[in-house]
């Protein structure tokens, strides 16, 4: 019983915390800060961003692998200055980016315990969600597709979130399904917290917190319609049957998009070479 006892342990921690405003979230890397700041001012100082980035090799080397892909090079050649690369791509991309150069950093600097299989899982399925809520957006027109892939990388971070801190208690790996329960409890409220304290669009903040509600829940806006449709294509296995595709469009997130079986196998045929073009690899 020592595992259910750390993971009430565990959730009586996240309850007082939660309650005090005291919940030692995870921050966002500097450059990052710096990069989303100056991509809220009016106008698009390349230079600027150019600058910025170049102070983080990884973040610069996923802005140039994007801007010289197929998808965005065009009739362009392949370049190396970043003042090319980011106007190529545009603000909106350059944020995503940005937001996955943070879930990186989150990867690199976590201490792993026996959460690593797990948080392994959850970060390349962020990846995968991901783009999966840019065709979501991109077939309904609902939301930006750039501002969907974002809500796609963070949707799991309170998961990864509370995978790291239950390496404080290894005791709760003894029990999985003790440790199953107090994540699916927990989740998206430390999900939104998090998205909260990172000071994202309100919007974000709905679509993680909100992604597990009931059909019959309160109304809520595009962006979390457009991350339960996309979970809900991430969760077919295999090929589809045309049943299975016909019974999903009939999901409230589906309607409220005004997505039917097609668009929905469109998405889901197009998933992983989305991921690849969009850079968003393992």
């Amino acid at each position: 019983m020592t595992g259910v006892h750390d993971a009430f342990a565990l959730v009586q921690e996240l309850a007082d915390e939660l309650s005090k405003g005291e919940i030692q979230l995870p921050s966002l890397p500097r450059a990052v800060v710096r990069l989303r700041n100056e991509l809220a001012k009016p106008g698009f100082d390349v230079p600027r961003l150019a600058t910025l980035a170049s102070t983080e090799p990884a973040l610069a080397a996923s802005i140039l692998t994007m801007a010289n892909s197929v998808t965005f090079r065009r009739a362009g050649k392949e370049t190396l200055d970043l003042k090319i690369a980011i106007p190529r791509i545009g603000a909106g991309k350059v944020q995503a980016l940005a937001v996955r150069f943070a879930m990186q950093q989150l990867k690199l600097h976590a201490e792993l315990g026996r959460s690593r299989k797990l948080l392994e899982r959850e970060w390349a399925l962020g990846l995968r969600v991901a783009a999966t809520c840019y065709l979501v957006a991109e077939k309904s027109r609902a939301v930006k597709p750039d501002e969907a892939l974002i809500v796609g990388l963070i949707h799991n971070i309170g998961r990864i979130y509370l995978y790291s801190r239950a390496d404080r208690h290894p005791a709760i790996f003894d029990t999985p399904v003790a440790l199953q329960e107090l994540v699916e409890s927990w989740h998206s409220n430390v999900a939104r917290a998090i998205v909260e304290s990172w000071e994202l669009p309100a919007e974000a903040a709905e679509a993680v917190g909100r992604q597990d509600e009931d059909e019959d829940g309160a109304p809520c806006g595009d962006m979390t319609y457009v991350l339960r449709g996309a979970l809900l294509v991430q969760g077919i296995e295999g090929e589809p049957a045309d049943e299975t595709v016909s019974e999903m469009a009939q999901r409230r997130a589906f309607r409220a998009l005004r997505l039917g079986p097609a668009e929905i196998l469109a998405i889901h045929e197009s998933r992983e070479p989305t991921r690849l073009t969009l850079g968003l690899t393992d």
